[in-house]
This record gives structure tokens, sequence and C-alpha cells, in this order.
């Protein structure tokens, strides 16, 4: 049971990396705010969550993490992404895990988490300016982060069942 669960995390971590890197390559969807992405390689976390646990999960988002800025060329990126990646991780989690919430909502939280530490590494590494983009940051990570997690719930809904926890 172990090597299937470790199989398929490897083959979630080479989803989320190439999902990352192909996002890395797409045009910023508004201009004038050139860092916000849509956030597409989080849809495979919130599954490794569900399929898998949150160790996975964490596994599979450090590694992507690190893995990604490397590959895109931008390697500061790492100190972007790996700590705001890592506690938006482990807030999916334990709200998955509560079952107080659907996924699209886990994620929309998710995302505007991952989205305000961004900023607050940011302050650190510049200047408490960047708190001006925080009410954008908010809107539009809770729009991508409820599509993406809307996403996620359709992807695990009509996965095989032998994928899925029992």
């Amino acid at each position: 049971m172990r090597a299937k669960k470790l199989t398929l995390a490897a083959l979630l971590l080479a989803v989320s990396m190439i999902v990352g890197i192909i996002e890395n390559l797409i045009p910023p969807v508004i201009p004038m705010l050139p860092y916000i992405k849509i956030g597409l390689s989080n849809m495979v976390i919130i599954v490794t969550i569900v399929l898998l646990d949150y160790k996975y999960a964490l596994a599979v988002i450090a590694l992507k993490s690190i893995f990604v800025p490397i590959f895109v060329g931008n390697p500061v990126m790492i100190l972007y992404s790996l700590p705001s990646s890592i506690a938006s991780t482990a807030l999916s989690s334990l709200l998955i895990y509560s079952k107080k919430l659907g996924i699209p909502s886990v994620s929309m939280l998710s995302a505007i988490t991952h989205n305000i530490l961004q900023l607050c590494v940011a302050a650190i590494m510049t200047n408490y300016l960047v708190f001006g983009y925080l009410p954008y940051f908010i809107i539009i990570g809770s729009v991508s982060g409820f599509l993406t997690g809307v996403i996620s719930y359709i992807t695990i809904k009509y996965l095989p069942k032998n994928l899925l926890p029992r």
C-alpha cells in the first residue's frame, strides 16, 4: 500500500509541476498586477489531500515550490512560494479534514491565505507598501480559489473509486 501511495504522490507532484511551469508561461491575467497567477496547480494539492493525506500534500507542495521556480529560472520565487504554500496547504488540510466546509470554500480560503502570506514575505523583502495590493489579492484569490476548488471537487468526484480513500 505504501508503494501505491508513493507512486501516486510522485505522479501528483509531476502533474503539479507541469501545471505550475505552464502557468508561469501564461501572461498575467491583469497586466497592472503581474504577480497574480490563477493557481491551477493548487487543484492537484487539494486532490492530494483527499486521495492521500496532508503529509503527502505537504511534501508535494514543498517540492513543487522549490523545483518550479528553479525550472522557470526564477529561484527567488522560492522565498515567496514555499512558506505561503506550506501554510495554505496546512490550512486546507485542517479544513478538509474538519468536513465543515466544501472543497470550493476551502480552496478559496487557502488562496486568500497564500496571497496574504506572499504579501508578508514581500513586505519583509521590500517594504510595507506592498500591502496596497491586498484588496486586489483578496478579490482575485477568492475568485480563482473558488474556481480551482470547483474544478478540484469535480475531479475528485469523477476519479476512479479505487483511488479514493476508504
